[in-house]
C-alpha cells in the first residue's frame, strides 16, 4: 500500500492524530524510564536495571539482560534534552556491569530478586541471550559516545559468552547450579531466537576482535536460519519476533522472508487486535510487549524497504492498539493480569517503538542496531 498524501487524504488526519498521541506517550514512558524506579540508584544493586516494578512501585529484581536493553535505549535517545540524565543513568548502569561482571570464570545469577521468595530456576544457569544483550548495551553506550571506557566489560562478556560455543554452535544455556535438568523453555531449547544475541554479539567485532569460535558460531547461527526465515514455526511470538530483529541485523537482504514473516505473526491477532502468546491460542494470555516489538520490526521493514512491508495503514493500526495499552499510563504493564505492575522492558520496547512511528519519515530513521 502506497503512503497516503498527509496535506488531501481524510485519513491522513488520523495518522497526524495517532503520531501526537504517539509522541505523548513516548515522551511519558521515556520519563519514568529516566527518572523513576526503573533502575537502583542505591545499595549493592545500584546501576543495575530492573524487569517488573511491583504494585507498591519497589523493584522485584534486578536482570543483566534488562540492564543491556536499557544501556542500548539510553544510546538510541541520547543527544537530546535529557543528555544529562542519560549520561548519569549510563554510567550508574555500566558501573554495575562492572562490578558484576569482573571475573571471566565467574557467572553472577541471571536475576537477583531484591526480597526473598521461592528459589528461581533461572538461576542455576546463564544464558547466552542474556549475556549478549548486555553487551550489545555496553557497546552501543561507547558508539554513541557516552562512556568511553568500556574494554574491560567487554573483554569479560567476550570471553563468557565463549563458553556458550560448542562445536562451533551456541549453547542457549549452561547450567551452573542444581541437580535437577532445566525446564524445556523456548530459553533453554535454543531455537531462532538466538539471532537477535548473535548478531548483536557479532556486531560488537566491531569493537574488539572475538575469540574466533565465538565469531564462527554467530555467523553460523544467522545462516542457519536465514533462508527459511519466512517459514519458521511461529509458536511463541515474543522469541518469533526476537529471530526478525535478529535477522534485520545480520541478513538485511532477507528482509523480504522477515516480511513474510511479521506478516504470519499479525495474522494471528485477535477480534481486538491484540496478539496471543502463542499462536494459535484462542484464549491464552496477550503480552504488551508483543506489540511493539511487531510495530518496531513493521517499521524497520518499511525503512529497508522490503517488498511485503506493512503498509501505513498497518503501521497506524498497530500504533492505536500499543497506544490503547498505554492509556495514560507512564510504564507498559506485561499484561491485563500484571496492569497493576511495570513492565521495564515492555516499556522500553514501547517508547522505541512510538518514538520511531512518530517521528517517521523524519530525520531520525530507525536501525536494526538501535533495538533494544
Amino acid at each position: 500500500m502506497n503512503q497516503q498524501s498527509t496535506s488531501t487524504s481524510p485519513a491522513a488526519g488520523e495518522v497526524a492524530l495517532h503520531a501526537e498521541a504517539a509522541n505523548a506517550a513516548a515522551m511519558r514512558l521515556r520519563d519514568w524510564l529516566l527518572r523513576g524506579s526503573a533502575q537502583l540508584r542505591e545499595g549493592d544493586q545500584a546501576g543495575g536495571v530492573a524487569g517488573t516494578i511491583g504494585a507498591d512501585g519497589k523493584p522485584l529484581y534486578v536482570y543483566a539482560e534488562i540492564t543491556g536493553y536499557y544501556l542500548s535505549w539510553l544510546a538510541d535517545i541520547s543527544g537530546g534534552e535529557d543528555d544529562a540524565q542519560v549520561r548519569e543513568r549510563a554510567r550508574l548502569a555500566l558501573g554495575w556491569a562492572a562490578r558484576h561482571f569482573s571475573a571471566a570464570g565467574q557467572m553472577p545469577q541471571t536475576r537477583v530478586h531484591l526480597t526473598a521468595g521461592e528459589p528461581d530456576w533461572r538461576n542455576d544457569a546463564a544464558f547466552f541471550f542474556d549475556l549478549a544483550m548486555l553487551l550489545r548495551g555496553v557497546d552501543a553506550i561507547a558508539e554513541a559516545g557516552i562512556v568511553t571506557h568500556t574494554d574491560a566489560v567487554r573483554g569479560t562478556l567476550h570471553e563468557q559468552l565463549s563458553q556458550f560455543v560448542r562445536d562451533d554452535t551456541l549453547l542457549p544455556a549452561i547450567q551452573l547450579r542444581g541437580t535437577q535438568p532445566l525446564p524445556p523453555r523456548w530459553s533453554t531449547r535454543g531455537g531462532p531466537f538466538l539471532v537477535k544475541a548473535s548478531s548483536r554479539v557479532a556486531l560488537s567485532g566491531n569493537h574488539a576482535q572475538l575469540p574466533q569460535g565465538l565469531a564462527l558460531a554467530c555467523a553460523r547461527e544467522s545462516g542457519r536460519w536465514a533462508m527459511q526465515a519466512a517459514d519458521i514455526e511461529l509458536g511463541m511470538l515474543h522469541p518469533t519476533l526476537y529471530f526478525a530483529e535478529g535477522l534485520l541485523l545480520s541478513r538485511p537482504d532477507r528482509a523480504d522472508a522477515v516480511a513474510q514473516l511479521l506478516h504470519r505473526c499479525l495474522a494471528a491477532a485477535r477480534a481486538d487486535g491484540a496478539l496471543p502468546e502463542t499462536a494459535g491460542e484462542t484464549d491464552g494470555k496477550v503480552r504488551n510487549d508483543i506489540l511493539a516489538q511487531a510495530l518496531r520490526v513493521g517499521l524497520l521493514l518499511r525503512q529497508l524497504g522490503a517488498a511485503q512491508a506493512p503498509g501505513e495503514s498497518e503501521l497506524d493500526r498497530l500504533a492505536a492498539i500499543l497506544l490503547a495499552r498505554v492509556e495514560t499510563r507512564d510504564s507498559l504493564p506485561f499484561n491485563a493480569d500484571a496492569a497493576a505492575q511495570a513492565n521495564v522492558w515492555g516499556t522500553m520496547f514501547a517508547e522505541q517503538a512510538l518514538r520511531w512511528y512518530a517521528n517517521r519519515p523524519g530525520t531520525a530513521r530507525p536501525s536494526a542496531a538501535a533495538l533494544v
